[in-house]
């Protein structure tokens, strides 16, 4: 059998598009980009930590029961957890002795039954991380200048927010109020040095006058007496 030109062309295309056919085929397809992971806000704590190395700074994160994260600071030395949670403002409800079912209200009401969740109770040094207490807040003594930290949850995760964070917020808060109480002093001591510069061409310490005035005085005093001396002549 004949093949007209046509024909030739045809199965000639065909030849070469055979391979490169086969070997897109054989290609690896490019993996779509997994999601990324979501990013979880950092909380934001209300309050105040302790400012120096005496008290205990409490957080109760309560974001949990729809509330915020909130910090106070128990002054002095605590003689245990649950006295440092009191001194800091917060307010504990026990469902039996020794065991604390609610902090500030939440959650309302305490629970009868456990379901899972509870008050998590935590501690930290101020540059590290929270770990969970091995005792109970009745029989803790915190030692001043560490934070104690409460979370209701099943005990996995601590409170919201860093120890450090709180911490550098603290020393920060510490410095702006000193260089604040600084600033009246500096100011009245460049008041004072003002006034005792042009204090100079007025009275003197003793009450007097300066020598400059008292020598202008008299050569007016003299002037006036050679007038009057001419006049009579």
């Amino acid at each position: 059998m004949t093949l007209r030109p046509a024909a030739l062309t045809a199965v000639a295309v065909l030849a070469l598009a055979a391979p490169a056919t086969a070997a897109a085929a054989t290609l690896p397809v490019p993996a779509s980009p997994a999601p990324a992971a979501p990013v979880v806000a950092a909380s934001v704590a209300t309050g105040d930590a302790c400012t120096g190395p005496d008290g205990v700074t409490v957080v109760v994160d309560l974001t949990d029961l729809g509330g915020a994260v909130e910090v106070g600071c128990a002054d002095g030395d605590p003689a245990t957890g649950r006295e440092a949670l009191e001194s800091a403002g917060f307010v504990p409800t026990d469902s039996s002795p020794g065991f604390i079912c609610a902090v500030e209200g939440l959650p309302d009401p305490c629970p009868e039954e456990f379901d899972g969740s509870y008050w998590s109770y935590w501690t930290a040094e101020p540059a590290g991380d929270w770990v969970a207490q091995t005792e109970g807040a009745d029989t803790t003594d915190p030692v001043p200048g560490t934070f104690e930290g409460w979370r209701y949850n099943d005990g996995s995760t601590g409170p919201g927010v860093a120890p450090a964070a709180l911490a550098g917020t603290a020393a920060s808060d510490a410095a702006t109020e000193d260089a604040s109480a600084s600033a009246p002093d500096s100011a009245d001591a460049s008041g004072e040095a003002a006034t005792d510069e042009v204090g100079g061409d007025g009275p003197d310490a003793d009450g007097g006058f300066p020598v400059g005035a008292a020598l202008a005085v008299g050569a007016l005093v003299a002037l006036v007496a050679v007038v009057l001396v001419r006049r009579r002549s």
